[in-house]
């Protein structure tokens, strides 16, 4: 008799458990959705930015952007990490907090491929060699003879330690065996700065964060980091073609949500920011920055976290890079 008892309490148990997963699918959204951005105003939140409007006309919800720099997205990864898995508080980072901390942080608040859930991959981005015009620094070669003809001399704006815009001019001075070092700054526009009035004579920006500044003429860009040539600037070769790199290095950014939010909400998730990166109005101010909309499923962006984290950690360990 106990037996037959403690069934339907057990499948009650396991309903009431359920309950909110399924009330959270059913009635989301049902309030405004916030996207947490890792970063300071004014840098790659941009794109969620420029996606947030459509994505309130879809979902029928307000959608606020939420800026929470800090440790190089540490701080705002791991408040999604703590937010109520309920699809109303997302993540929209850089490849630099999802797949470059882990590797250069000695202790790490969270791993964002096992402490987060990957929902959409939208942005991608080629990263671009740029200096001062005023420099004789007019293509990519010059800055490996320059380089070595003067070991130290050659200095570089680093936008944040352990960036994408680090480790790959940390991968090239492997390469090509270089002494250049780096000039610290705290972000991309501080660095970019400097660069422009010509206190650093260069940097690796990405492409859609910098190309006002090319287009403008306040920097020169010398190659590009991507495996061919950039829509936007069709005339700028790639190190590859250069014969200088053998691999790509592309910036990409990626939404993610709380670990335990419903697969129902995440597949909402998805689709939404799938249907708006892709979409005709976004796209074309993606690709009018020189960026590029992208659309996949959470699970092939989580291979890709894993093949990227891969990479740049090689990177990072042969050059000996470390943050605390």
């Amino acid at each position: 008799m106990m037996r037959i008892r403690r069934r339907p309490l057990l499948g009650a148990a396991a309903a009431l458990l359920a309950a909110p997963a399924v009330r959270a699918q059913q009635g989301w959204p049902n309030r405004p959705v916030r996207i947490v951005v890792p970063s300071p105003t004014g840098a790659f939140d941009v794109y969620a930015r420029m996606m947030a409007p459509r994505l309130s006309e879809l979902w029928g919800q307000p959608v606020v952007v939420d800026n929470r720099p800090g440790a190089n997205g540490n701080i705002g990864m791991a408040e999604v990490q703590r937010a109520p898995p309920d699809g109303h508080t997302i993540l929209f980072a850089a490849v630099g907090s999802l797949s470059i901390n882990i590797s250069i942080y000695r202790s790490m608040p969270l791993d964002p491929i096992e402490d987060l859930a990957p929902v959409a991959l939208s942005v991608t981005s080629p990263m671009v060699w740029v200096a001062n015009p005023q420099t004789t620094l007019h293509s990519l070669r010059d800055v490996i003879t320059q380089a070595r003809a003067a070991p130290g001399r050659l200095p570089y704006a680093l936008p944040s330690s352990g960036t994408i815009n680090h480790l790959i001019v940390e991968a090239f001075k492997q390469r090509h065996g270089l002494d250049m070092p780096a000039v610290p700054y705290r972000g991309t526009a501080a660095a970019q700065i400097d660069v422009i009035a010509g206190q650093v004579p260069l940097m690796v920006d990405s492409l859609g964060a910098g190309y006002g500044n090319i287009s403008a003429g306040r920097v020169r860009a010398l190659a590009l980091t991507s495996r061919g040539r950039a829509e936007r600037v069709p005339d700028l070769p790639s190190a590859i073609e250069l014969g200088l790199e053998d691999r790509e290095y592309v910036a990409w950014y990626a939404y993610m949500a709380p670990k335990a939010t419903p697969s129902a909400v995440l597949a909402r998730l998805n689709a939404g920011i799938n249907e708006v990166a892709m979409g005709a109005e976004v796209a074309e101010r993606l690709h009018g920055m020189g960026s590029a909309p992208a659309a996949m499923t959470p699970e092939a962006q989580l291979a890709f976290m894993r093949s990227e984290r891969s990479l740049w950690g090689g990177i990072a360990r042969a050059a000996n890079v470390e943050v605390q």
